[in-house]
């Protein structure tokens, strides 16, 4: 059924309207020049259709337009940065059937929040689309397992680009097919608590709260509330969170559970208040848009997958909605995860259904098998942690912390539950457990450093591979002395990054202890790459056994290693003993290199509990000492160059240290700073590194 845009409207109502709003426009522009907070960018067209006129918003480079066109002359919007929209052709299919039959292609994408960039290489890696943005999938259909809205900028660009291809898709006898998430249903509801902040300048800017661009008397609104929560092709189930037992016991027919979300759910903002059982349980967390029982490890075995399924009559469900590393698919391919983290706009993934088999589309255009199988030799928690880049992520931990400190020396394991926040939002809860670590901590820390254990079920869950750790480094106890001495040693390891690519990575990591529901400590801690990542990212052995000299090393390396820890004025390191160093054997080299890691005894660092060890002679920390004999006149000329070469960069890492407060700003620049003074005298170094006069 075709939806008439026209019968939603009196003109006269709405051009009043108009103007009031056109007014609005003009306040909130005063208001925001004001604030200083124009931005350059574009978002839009918002449109409205009337009987004899069409309503038009948009946001160009900054600035707020609007336009008011008679039917009879609408042509096309076309504008550079903006979506292309035949304004003659604004009529869209009713989401009216749930189930379709003999579908021989299917590609199913979820979690796209915003990420159009993300989503569109995806779609044309996998031949969806043509590299025009056309339909090139013929009678295939798309499905698009919801939650398109919310923090990503470029929430608009997908909404209006699904919207036409749906009509290229139905020419081609193909579908698309796009289900509501739970934050369509957030916006839709006036909930704007993970918009973008473009949005909320768009909101000022045109006057209108952003809720309102997709009312029942907008082209969008009208669009997105004509839309469904489920659906099934062939034998497979499709559904934004999933369906739970509790639901299933009350409803079990998706049209139904369709139809009440679009008669009750969806244009009752105020649904919360007072609902109905039924729609109670479809609303709230165990309703098919929030749902996460599918990706709890421990809470979802195979009798209640049968039991759902049984209850469906399906054979297969595909969910998104909680994160997962990749596609992931469950109890011999019977349940699909496919939110494969688009949102974070690094990397994702598209599930394609072909000749009876599915696979996992990657950006790369492979396409992998799915045999029930999902390990990954290079994939690991680390890995998918250090590849959330710069997106908050927040970890609380639930342990008996007394315990853990009063044990700490002994470094018993415990058991733990471990809680993911992504942005603020929650993502998931596992069993874990953890214990203490590190050698000097333990003695002078009140809080060790921790080393925390996924099952076995859990890593299978994650499709990661047989690598369970996770390495924490914590601040010594509370207090912003303890978190900037973290902060100092985290910026020690972003320095030497500067200096060798095969660096061993770290991130900064929010972590909450809680204890008997109460929480014990708050702060940033780093997550530190393990050895098992460490040699499944470079395809190398790590000599753990046996004497290493300094002349197993190659000379270059072991130069540039040496003169690293003479200009963070550390000393705490051995290749006897392999202490606070990882000593590699790579492919293809002949002789070992030799990585740094562990830098809280380090001058430039400088806790409160460090000192040099008593062979040394030096009597404190702070005092400069080259380890490294039999280095070369030829060998420091090329090593100055070299450091000389990263001065601006590693200066650069200090200034663009918000985390740290300026006085250590300061005075670890001062200390690096002092080493290029040595390096750039050569009468200096040569009385400094090769003890010559």
């Amino acid at each position: 059924m075709l939806v008439n845009l026209n019968s939603f409207h009196q003109t006269d109502k709405y051009i009043l309207k108009y103007k009031i709003q056109w007014f609005l426009i003009f306040i909130f522009s005063l208001s925001l020049n004001a604030q200083k907070k124009k931005y350059d960018y574009n978002d839009g067209p918002y449109i409205t259709k009337t009987e004899n006129h069409l309503f038009l918003k948009w946001i160009e480079n900054g600035k707020a337009k609007d336009s008011m066109i008679q039917v009879s002359q609408a042509d096309y919007f076309i504008k550079n940065g903006f979506p292309s929209i035949n304004l003659n052709d604004l009529e869209f299919e009713d989401s009216e059937e749930s189930h379709f039959e003999n579908v021989t292609k299917i590609a199913a994408i979820s979690d796209i929040h915003g990420q159009f960039d993300l989503f569109i290489d995806l779609m044309k890696a996998q031949g969806v689309i043509d590299n025009e943005l056309k339909w090139n999938y013929g009678g295939g259909h798309l499905v698009i397992v919801g939650d398109v809205f919310d923090r990503g900028d470029k929430v608009t660009e997908t909404l209006w680009f699904l919207f036409n291809l749906e009509k290229q898709a139905m020419l081609s006898g193909g579908k698309v097919h796009v289900l509501l998430g739970n934050h369509e249903l957030m916006v839709l509801h006036h909930d704007v608590t993970y918009i973008n902040p473009k949005y909320r300048y768009s909101s000022g800017a045109l006057g209108t709260p952003y809720p309102d661009f997709f009312t029942n008397e907008t082209v969008l609104g009208q669009w997105l509330l004509s839309k469904n929560v489920s659906l099934s092709i062939n034998d497979i189930a499709f559904v934004h969170g999933g369906f739970s037992e509790k639901v299933l016991k009350k409803e079990s027919s998706l049209k139904k559970i369709n139809n009440i979300f679009k008669e009750e759910i969806l244009p009752n903002r105020r649904i919360g208040r007072d609902p109905s059982p039924l729609i109670s349980l479809l609303y709230f967390e165990n309703g098919p848009l929030w749902y996460r029982g599918y990706a709890n490890p421990e809470g979802f075995d195979i009798a209640t997958a049968n039991s759902i399924l049984e209850a469906l009559d399906k054979k297969k469900i595909i969910v998104g909605h909680t994160s997962m590393p990749q596609i992931i698919s469950l109890h011999d391919n019977k349940i699909f995860l496919i939110d494969s983290s688009i949102k974070f706009g690094n990397s994702g993934e598209i599930l394609m259904y072909e000749n009876d088999s599915f696979y996992r589309g990657l950006l790369s255009g492979e396409k992998i098998l799915i045999d029930g199988e999902n390990h990954e030799t290079s994939r690991s928690p680390f890995q998918y942690v250090y590849d959330l880049g710069d997106t908050d992520l927040k970890i609380k931990i639930q342990t008996d912390i007394k315990n853990l400190i009063a044990n700490k020396e002994d470094e018993p394991w415990q058991d733990a539950k471990l809680f993911a926040y992504h942005n603020n939002e929650f993502n998931r809860v596992w069993d874990i457990r953890l214990r203490a670590r590190g050698n000097m901590r333990k003695r002078f820390c009140h809080l060790p450093p921790v080393k925390i254990d996924f099952s076995k079920s859990t890593l299978n869950y994650l499709g990661f591979a047989d690598n369970d750790k996770l390495k924490l480094v914590l601040p010594c106890n509370k207090g912003k002395e303890y978190q900037q001495g973290l902060y100092k040693e985290y910026l020690v390891y972003k320095l030497y990054e500067v200096l060798d690519t095969l660096a061993i990575r770290t991130r900064l990591i929010d972590i909450e202890f809680e204890d008997n529901g109460k929480s014990k400590y708050d702060f940033k801690g780093i997550c530190i790459e393990d050895e098992k990542n460490l040699k499944s990212r470079l395809g190398c052995e790590i000599i753990e056994e046996g004497i290493v000299t300094s002349d197993a090393f190659e000379r270059e390396d072991l130069c540039r290693f040496a003169l690293f820890q003479y200009m963070i004025l550390n000393t705490d390191w051995s290749f006897y003993n392999k202490h606070n160093v990882e000593i590699l054997n790579m492919p293809g080299l002949k002789r070992l290199l030799v990585l740094p890691y562990d830098f809280d005894y380090s001058g430039i660092v400088n806790q409160s509990y460090a000192s040099p060890a008593e062979k040394l002679p030096i009597d404190e920390v702070r005092q400069a000492l080259f380890r490294c004999k039999g280095v070369t006149e030829e060998e420091m000329e090329m090593m100055a160059d070299f450091f000389g070469s990263k001065k601006s960069a590693l200066i650069a890492v200090i200034d663009n240290a918000d985390f740290l407060s300026k006085k250590n700003r300061k005075r670890m620049k001062e200390d690096i700073l002092g080493f290029y003074e040595d390096i750039e005298n050569k009468k200096r170094w040569k009385r400094r590194f090769l003890n010559k006069k």
